[in-house]
């Protein structure tokens, strides 16, 4: 049976999935179980109860880990307990950390509601100005963000995010007084560069285990411990986590350039000011309904590939659409529902994200493999802010042609990623299925596969 935390099991348990003992993955497996459906409705112990309990020391989080005083496998709760710890922590949390992005968003976004008010006549600017600007942000963020990461695992995302934040917020206030180009393109550097990276005693206790017991790869390092430069190396390497990456340089591309010349596009569609910011509203709206619903469906139906690829599939025909849309005011409707569609669709983003920290298998590589995900994306930006060119406004025709290339490319990657994690995962469960109890103890003990690299580790998908 695959390692799974008791939120994990209750919830295989809900669905319904009496087939997954042995498929469960983002995490190690543990020895084959028995009696798993006798475990009380009402109660969610450790895996210690139902799974052999002879390899548990194994999975024993590092003595520096924040809660290690409060782990322990024999440890018991309730489900309306669990339920109560995890409302507090969407409260508290959760909310908090939503707010705050929202924040970071208005910062870095706010742009193209400028770009409506003829903001680049304003500052003697042009399309290609523009695209600089957006370029030299993206670069700076890429450049920022692994040390970013790196500096928030040594003093602490506590200390670093709030600092990010001050910072951030002084550059955009900067923006007031743009002058020109010049001005410009250093407000956009800086904010690329300072926005990279980016209970009861009770209830502490249910937190500690249920966190452990879900993915034990989180107790292997505490969250002031620095990734040295040989953890780094080894997490760069990772050659596993190519397939992500791969894919964050060009799976966002075609939405990327919809949102941001949205309001240009809406502007030259003889919209005014208040006609396109009010126009943009009904497309961000659905953006937000879209990434709620797939990130929650990819989890109900525990694939991630598949609703990345229908991300693709939806935005082909609308850019097909756009292409061949004649030009005129007649089609000036026409020409704003597809635009409409297309920033509003299927962002995936988090899936990916949580796709990433999952297959990272240990903090060290979850702390770099996030930040080489999300620097492969502002490269991404790059790519996008150059391909609707001055030339080609306002229909942008051969633009939209790179983007159908783009999407043809991503369908092709998308599958042959999912191949390859499906081949992994089976290759693994076959050479572990073969060991016996004593054969896995062994390897346990006495092997130097970390992470991913396990024979118990299996990859989402």
């Amino acid at each position: 049976m695959i390692r799974k935390g008791a939120f994990a099991r209750l919830s295989s348990k809900l669905r319904s999935r009496s087939n997954e003992t042995s498929t469960f993955t983002g995490t190690q497996v543990h020895p084959p179980t028995t009696g798993e459906e006798d475990i009380p409705g009402d109660k969610l112990d450790s895996d210690s109860k139902s799974d052999n309990a002879s390899l548990d020391k194994y999975y024993v989080p590092i003595d520096s880990f924040e809660g290690r005083h409060r782990y322990d496998p024999k440890a018991t709760w309730t489900l309306e307990e669990e339920k109560s710890l995890i409302r507090k922590l969407d409260l508290r949390v959760c909310a908090y950390c939503c707010f705050m992005f929202f924040a970071l968003q208005i910062d870095r976004s706010n742009i193209s509601q400028a770009l409506s008010d003829n903001f680049l006549d304003d500052l003697g600017m042009n399309t290609n100005d523009y695209n600089t600007g957006q370029t030299i942000f993206f670069v700076s963020f890429l450049a920022a963000e692994l040390p970013s990461q790196l500096v928030s695992k040594k003093i602490g995302p506590d200390n670093w995010i709030p600092i990010q934040m001050i910072s951030w917020s002084i550059v955009a206030c900067c923006q007031a007084k743009l002058t020109g180009r010049a001005t410009f393109f250093l407000t956009r550097s800086l904010l690329g560069i300072v926005e990279g990276g980016e209970g009861s005693d009770g209830f502490q206790i249910i937190l500690a285990n249920r966190i452990i017991r879900d993915d034990p790869s989180k107790g292997d390092m505490h969250n002031r411990q620095a990734v040295t430069p040989r953890l780094l190396w080894q997490a760069l390497k990772d050659y596993d986590m190519l397939p992500i990456y791969l894919l964050g340089f060009t799976w966002t591309i075609p939405h990327q350039c919809a949102t941001a010349y949205l309001t240009l596009v809406l502007r030259g569609l003889k919209f005014d000011t208040f006609e396109t910011n009010l126009l943009t509203v009904p497309a961000y709206t659905l953006f937000i309904i879209q990434l709620i619903f797939w990130t929650w469906f990819s989890e109900k139906i525990n694939d991630r590939y598949l609703i990345i690829l229908m991300c693709q599939i939806y935005m082909f025909p609308i850019l097909v659409a756009l292409e061949v849309l004649p030009a005129g005011a007649a089609y000036a409707w026409s020409r704003y529902v597809l635009n409409m569609l297309l920033v509003g669709y299927p962002y995936v983003h988090a899936i990916i994200v949580a796709m990433t920290s999952r297959n990272a298998g240990s903090v060290r590589t979850r702390t770099v493999g996030t930040a080489l995900y999300n620097m492969s994306v502002q490269a991404s930006n790059i790519i996008s802010s150059n391909i609707y060119r001055e030339h080609d406004k306002p229909l942008y025709r051969t633009g939209n042609q790179v983007l159908l290339g783009l999407i043809a490319w991503n369908i092709v990657l998308i599958i042959l990623s999912k191949l390859y994690y499906m081949s992994k995962n089976s290759q693994r469960e076959k050479v572990w299925q073969g060991m016996s109890e004593a054969e896995r103890a062994n390897y346990l003990e006495t092997t130097e596969d970390k992470g991913n690299k396990r024979l118990d580790f299996r990859f989402v998908h």
